[in-house]
């Protein structure tokens, strides 16, 4: 490595820890290390509280913070843009805050939500339509953008109503659904039984053994199918 791709390595790793005074004695004025100390982190944090907003308003801003510091000390971007910054904050928080399980989630629904958004236009599921698909043996996945939370609290009903109508964390084990529906990010929870064979689908389990596994009813499943498809939610897999 040469000199100088080891000094960027610890300017960087200087600037996520807070710390640059191990620069001192290589730079011409070492008191302005500390302007991009601040700098660095404060954008970390600044796009860790765009991305996970209704977190940053559940936690409140001081607490928020100190977290985002202790994220960003341990997690460095690594893209051109902090719209994709944070994808395993939900997990940091619930190593973090074992005792406050809806915080995580709050935050694994503010980042789901998020990279619906991004996500490609959904598309009817054409391919559903074709002749002589081996329904028993198919498998399939979620299409980019649509993902399952094993929710074990109410986070869901929690973000819905933040700001307006603060609610209390409560337990409520469950499934909740993120996908695009157009332009738009959308939730919704699941009941047991379309969770539970909407989850073990998505895993990648033969459509027909999942279906018998489930225990419900062949109009059930048909209900929840004609709801997927039309959402454009699954695919085969490859």
């Amino acid at each position: 490595m040469t000199g100088l791709a080891a000094l960027q390595r610890q300017f960087q790793a200087g600037l996520m820890a807070g710390n640059l005074a191990g620069l001192a004695d290589a730079v011409v004025r070492p008191a302005g290390l500390a302007v991009h100390t601040h700098a660095a982190r404060a954008m970390l944090v600044e796009g860790l509280a765009d991305n996970f907003a209704k977190t940053l308003h559940w936690l409140g801003g001081d607490a928020f913070t100190m977290l985002a510091l202790d994220y960003a000390a341990i997690s460095p971007s690594s893209s051109w843009t902090l719209a994709d910054y944070g994808e395993d904050f939900p997990a940091f928080l619930h190593r973090h805050l074992p005792d406050d399980r809806e915080v995580p989630e709050l935050a694994a629904l503010d980042w789901a939500l998020r990279t619906a958004f991004g996500a490609a236009d959904p598309a009817p599921a054409l391919w559903a339509e074709a002749g002589g698909l081996d329904w028993e043996g198919l498998r399939l996945r979620l299409v980019p953008g649509a993902c399952l939370l094993a929710f074990a609290t109410n986070a869901d009903a929690i973000w819905a109503a933040i700001p307006d109508h603060p609610i209390a964390p409560a337990p409520a084990p469950g499934w909740v659904l993120v996908w695009r529906d157009g332009p738009d990010p959308r939730f919704r929870r699941l009941d047991e039984g379309e969770g539970g064979l909407l989850s073990a689908v998505a895993a990648g389990q033969a459509f027909g053994a999942a279906c018998d596994a489930s225990g419900a009813s062949a109009r059930q499943i048909g209900g929840w199918l004609q709801i997927w498809l039309s959402a454009g939610l699954l695919v085969p897999r490859g």
